[in-house]
């Protein structure tokens, strides 16, 4: 049994376990009806998800980098014309 923490706004946040459990993912949609005894019941509506395209699911990918994403992508044409000449060279 988990306990649910409604917040200031009624929002609640289903934990994780219990999302990897039904695949609930972003952008499920779920009903919820109140039944006898005062429980709540959640459903998942699978068929009603939000398809992303690839890139909204790749968006951000690399906001947790050093280096700006240009930067990256410099540090790996360098790297690669540095391989080129010692590939000459041999």
């Amino acid at each position: 049994m988990y306990k649910i923490i409604v917040s200031s706004r009624g929002q609640v946040v289903i934990p994780s376990e219990i999302r990897k459990r039904l695949n609930i993912k972003e952008g499920d949609i779920l009903s919820a009806d109140v039944e006898g005894g005062g429980r709540l019941v959640f459903k998942v509506a699978r068929k009603d998800r939000i398809k992303k395209g690839v890139v909204a699911q790749t968006a951000g990918l690399l906001s947790d980098m050093e280096m700006s994403g240009l930067e990256y992508v410099e540090s790996i044409r360098k790297g690669s014309g540095r391989r080129l000449d010692e590939l000459e060279n041999c």
